[in-house]
């Protein structure tokens, strides 16, 4: 018996010894946990704070002041709140495609005497369909103290394909495609490391290949794999969804606008790959940065907690994460079916990260050679 406690005891201690040597898989294990604690606890501080979560603008546009007033007032509460109404229909379909106010109730004229008038609801895409429902029932409770029975009503999703409210899939795979694109920092890290290791990058390096020239190298195949990844993910909403029982992936009829930001979002995922290699040493340090800050930047950006559910604090955070930039891109295209303008400026900022994240690669690289 004393001898098996020994070995025990033994091994116990050979263990502790190898754990205490590999500070970055503890890293992972007990910062990881604390940091998506703090993240996901104040991004959904709001849902969990009264049972609601962060108001929805909407706005009523009706040529009749009373009518709006009363409708505006029926409808405010229960995470709705009421902003200023867009000058003409046109231009609350322009707003509302951007997301500003997401709610546009249009009121017809003569709307309480003629019992044949149909209300139009303008929504954004980006809104999932729960929110939808919850202002449609506070639309037809108000109508009611106006008129003596609920009118028809229209919804229009501006911007959505199908014309009808955005599926599950619509939402959740520009979100995904964006993380798993993103992943490509742990290849990435792993061939870098490995061809450092085997001395593969010193004897390119001895033949004077300059080293921006072995990046730019790599920034091809890796920047391929990403679009194949994205036309294969797309597939997968078009044919694989419906086929397990959901809904299929509607596409944008711009498909130009929707591989140039793929290939934005590609470039500084891929950026963000070769700088955690050259910074990281070994395998282990590249999963600490890479997937760990790959993660706790998708929780950050909305892929894994929705930006409208956070907190107005927590939204200006998000929208320093990349793939929050990214996600306004693909949300653009898919969803609000917007023009070159819409994503001029996520894609510029994605190439512009995409470019910082190479210039720091090549500093750090050349500052280590220095010293």
């Amino acid at each position: 018996m004393r001898r098996l406690i020994r070995t025990l005891t033994a091994l116990w201690l050979k263990e502790w010894l190898a754990l205490s040597r590999d500070v970055h898989g503890l890293a992972v294990l007990f910062l990881m946990p604390a940091a998506f604690i703090v993240i996901m606890s104040l991004a959904l501080s709001d849902v969990f704070r009264d049972g609601a979560g962060r108001p929805v603008e909407f706005a009523v546009l009706a040529s009749d002041a009373s009518t709006a007033v009363h409708l505006t007032d029926g409808i405010a509460g229960e995470g709705f709140k009421a902003t200023r109404a867009p000058a003409s229909e046109a231009a609350a379909r322009e707003q509302v495609r951007k997301g500003s106010p997401a709610l546009v109730l249009v009121v017809p004229e003569r709307f309480g005497a003629d019992p044949s008038a149909t209300l139009t609801l303008l929504a954004d895409p980006t809104l999932p369909p729960i929110q939808i429902a919850a202002f449609l029932q506070r639309v037809h409770g108000a109508t009611l103290a106006v008129k003596s029975s609920s009118p028809a009503l229209n919804l229009e999703v501006v911007g959505n394909p199908h014309g009808g409210r955005p599926s599950s899939v619509q939402q959740n795979v520009p979100a995904w495609l964006i993380f798993g694109m993103f992943l490509v920092v742990m290849p990435i890290s792993a061939l870098f490391i490995a061809e450092r290791r085997d001395g593969t990058l010193a004897r390119l390096v001895s033949q004077r290949v300059p080293f921006s020239m072995l990046l730019l190298g790599k920034i091809g195949p890796l920047f391929v794999i990403n679009l194949v990844q994205t036309a294969l993910m797309l597939a997968a909403g078009r044919t694989l969804v419906p086929w397990l029982g959901g809904e299929s992936l509607a596409m944008p009829a711009r498909w130009d606008l929707l591989a140039a930001v793929a290939a934005c979002t590609s470039l500084a995922a891929i950026g963000w790959g070769l700088l955690v290699a050259v910074a990281s040493h070994t395998i282990e340090q590249a999963t600490v940065i890479g997937g760990v800050g790959t993660i706790l930047a998708a929780a950050l950006g909305g892929i894994m907690v929705p930006r409208f559910v956070m907190p107005e604090s927590m939204q200006a955070w998000a929208a320093l994460s990349p793939m929050a930039w990214a996600l306004d891109g693909f949300h653009a295209v898919m969803l609000r079916q917007g023009s070159a303008v819409d994503i001029a400026l996520p894609c510029v900022k994605l190439l512009g990260l995409a470019a910082a994240l190479l210039a720091a690669a090549l500093w750090l690289h050349h500052s280590r050679r220095a010293a």
